[in-house]
């Protein structure tokens, strides 16, 4: 039998010579090469031009981004990322990339068994579907891999088959309207029918610490993420109970592996949300104190990620904090679609940029993301234009913008979206424009609410042409 060869990436020398020592005795693989530094990596890769690449920490990068280099430059590579506790917010991310991801420490049997399964990429090309496939070494639920990929049999049944619109919303600055403009677009969707029937939207308040949403509704914050992480801990436990583990002693890795092989189902969520009576949104709140944010953990993100996956709501809506923390990392890469909000100062501008940036480093699809101006007025420091060109946006690219408008101070000190009131207004209708962009659904409330006037008899042949 031929071995496949195999790179090791990974700063932590001692752990890479433990792990090669391992694997000396391995009938499948032979490890041909090492790299320890960013500026290693390529020259190795080049060099040895292996079969398999099992990519872990380096300093100098971030592992999602390192992996997905990786594949673009050698896309004859298997990649089998190995992610630490700390750096396994980047697991949606990698498996939509449809890279292997194991959970560290990394057994020999684990990688053996991922470099005789077909790559990621080959299953999508079969058409066997999404899912995260567990890789068993031993019997107990701690020796599984987490070997996510958009492979495999689907880990939740589908609750019913239909469109579901992901939507994250973003600004990389505080204080720049991101709440309102959730707000609005949730509460849009929400009044828009399809096939007879209003849609039924989600809205999670993903500022864990500092989130305003149910504020800016006048709701109340109780229940919300956090009791729901509760209620996660506790089926976790439940789990170790059964496999005779001690909760009290188990590591954060036991804590994530259990959380991994957690199933939900998908209306498991409904005793968790908040309703706002007036449109018949959902929503799920941020923590009510700041401390019971530091208890929600990336396996509780990632577990209520999963599930609203799988749930029936035709719309979820993330409302993110200004920052790049964990749970809004998992947010941008959950989505189908992002909107990133900014208002036209220079230091709004400058970090939309950055975030651009980063996002094309990872090769985000530009498709996905609509960028929208927040306060415009009729004269500013920066045109549209000149905002678009220092973005590097393509010139047939749209930058919607929301003018600066009495109507939405009212509505913000009010609580009432400007969505449910009777008024027109021109931030109104710009936020209406931005969401027919964000989810191409004909609302048939507008036919409904205004009928087609009759066709006059046409006059002449050029009236018809013109129709």
């Amino acid at each position: 039998m031929i071995k496949k060869r195999l790179v090791l990436i990974d700063e932590d020398v001692l752990a890479l010579t433990e792990l090669k020592q391992r694997m000396a005795a391995s009938q499948f693989l032979s490890v041909i090469g090492e790299a320890h530094q960013i500026e290693d990596v390529w020259k190795v890769l080049q060099t040895e031009q292996p079969d398999l690449v099992l990519v872990g920490s380096l300093r100098q990068a971030e592992i999602g981004v390192l992996c997905q280099q990786i594949r673009f430059m050698c896309p004859q590579v298997t990649v089998i990322a190995t992610c630490s506790a700390k750096e396994l917010h980047w697991e949606p991310f990698l498996r939509n990339l449809q890279i292997w991801v194991l959970a560290k420490p990394v057994q020999p049997e684990q990688v053996e068994l991922l470099s005789m399964q077909p790559s990621p990429a080959s299953y999508m090309q079969s058409g066997m579907g999404t899912g995260a496939p567990l890789v068993p070494v031993q019997s107990s639920p701690s020796a599984y891999a987490v070997a996510e990929s958009p492979v495999a049999t689907p880990a939740y049944p589908a609750k019913r088959e239909k469109p579901k619109h992901l939507i994250t919303v973003y600004g990389p600055k505080g204080g720049v309207g991101k709440t309102f403009l959730s707000r609005e677009l949730a509460v849009y969707f929400r009044q828009v029918q399809q096939n007879g029937r209003p849609l039924k939207v989600l809205a999670i308040d993903f500022n864990l610490d500092l989130g305003t949403f149910a504020t800016s509704l006048n709701l109340p914050r109780t229940p919300n993420l956090f009791t729901w992480a509760q209620a996660i801990d506790q089926q976790i436990i439940a789990m170790m109970q059964r496999e005779g583990v001690d909760s009290e002693t188990a590591g954060p890795q036991e804590w994530q592996e259990y959380a991994t092989s957690l199933r939900l189902g998908a209306d498991e969520v409904e005793p968790f949300i908040v309703v706002h009576e007036q449109s018949g949104l959902h929503i799920l709140t941020s923590p009510r104190e700041i401390r019971q944010s530091f208890e929600i953990k990336d396996y509780h993100l990632y577990v209520m990620l999963e599930t609203l996956k799988q749930s029936d709501y035709d719309v979820i809506l993330i409302d993110t904090a200004p920052d790049t923390s964990d749970a809004t990392i998992q947010a941008l890469f959950f989505s189908q679609r992002v909107v990133l909000v900014g208002t036209p100062v220079v230091d709004a501008i400058e970090n939309i940029q950055r975030l651009l940036k980063l996002l094309r480093e990872a090769e985000y699809p530009e498709e996905r993301i609509q960028v929208c101006i927040n306060r415009l007025q009729r004269k500013e420091m920066f045109t549209l234009e000149e905002i678009r060109a220092y973005f590097q946006l393509h010139p047939g690219k749209t930058i919607f913008s929301i003018p600066d408008d009495d109507e939405v101070k009212r509505s913000i000190n009010a609580g009432m979206p400007i969505m449910l009131g009777q008024q027109r207004s021109a931030a109104r209708d710009a936020i209406e424009k931005l969401a027919k962009s964000i989810v191409a659904i004909e609302d048939e409330t507008a036919s409904q609410k205004t009928p087609k006037p009759k066709e006059k008899a046409r006059s002449s042949m050029w009236s018809w042409l013109r129709r």
